[in-house]
């Protein structure tokens, strides 16, 4: 668990344009990398707000001073017309965020990120309700062993929030699903070959009941299509792990692998 951390601070401007996947969709993101030139500057996630109490944009501000990376507001700024976002995650040790616009109209922002559990790292999430952040929880209800990483969000035509991610477990790392219920998120459904390791999953095609994800192998890229048989009757009552399958093998695409 701490090499994560570790590893995860010292490849941040690699990690940049991964956090912000979805926001260039509709452009209201800023998102500032300070290399300590400007000290007065605090390292925040956070929403701002017009005169109306409209939503404007996410804004994220990483900051390296001295060698250290700051990802998360210390500085407890908060005004009417801007929301901090999990002002205590530097020291909590929590990680890079995921940010990611819903597909409608007023597209609010979701985040997701990995979060210290008291043993190794669980994805946490929040999202801007319009009135504010809504309560950080934890994706899966649990706390999970492993390390839960690099999340990815997708939204279907409904505006519903689909996630993979990737899980470090007994010495191999694999690709689980989920999809947004009501509330809650569903359990986390294998996507990966159990006995494969698998990394840095993406969802690259988004079509009425059927997605694709696509993640890399230690014999190079590939892309799932995973299905959903009822994802109109989804409540927070009816997990939908049920009606989740694989359809077909995982295809090979090329690119780089996991070694």
């Amino acid at each position: 668990m701490q090499n994560v951390r570790r590893n995860t601070r010292q490849n941040a401007r690699q990690n940049v344009m991964p956090m912000l996947r979805g926001l260039a969709v509709w452009g209201s993101c800023l998102l500032v990398l300070g290399l300590g030139l400007f000290p007065e500057a605090g390292a925040e996630v956070a929403v701002r707000t017009d005169r109306f109490g409209d939503y404007v944009a996410t804004q994220v501000i990483a900051k390296v001073s001295r060698g250290e990376l700051t990802i998360w507001g210390q500085n407890g700024r908060f005004s009417r017309r801007h929301y901090l976002l999990n002002p205590d995650g530097d020291r909590n040790g929590d990680l890079w965020p995921l940010v990611v616009e819903s597909n409608h109209s007023p597209h609010y922002p979701w985040v997701v990120w990995s979060r210290l559990n008291g043993e190794d790292y669980d994805l946490a999430w929040s999202r801007w309700t319009g009135k504010g952040w809504s309560a950080i929880g934890w994706v899966e209800g649990d706390a999970t062993s492993g390390d839960d990483l690099d999340p990815d969000v997708s939204f279907d035509a409904t505006g519903r929030a689909y996630m993979v991610w990737s899980r470090e477990e007994n010495g191999v790392t694999r690709i689980y699903l989920s999809v947004y219920l009501v509330n809650r998120w569903m359990t986390g459904f294998l996507v990966s070959d159990s006995a494969q390791d698998s990394r840095y999953p993406t969802i690259v095609n988004h079509e009425g009941e059927t997605l694709e994800v696509e993640y890399r192998t230690n014999q190079g890229t590939v892309r799932q299509i995973v299905a959903f048989s009822r994802p109109v009757t989804i409540t927070d009552d009816i997990n939908p792990l049920g009606y989740v399958r694989l359809l077909g093998a995982p295809r090979y695409v090329g690119g780089d692998s996991t070694r």
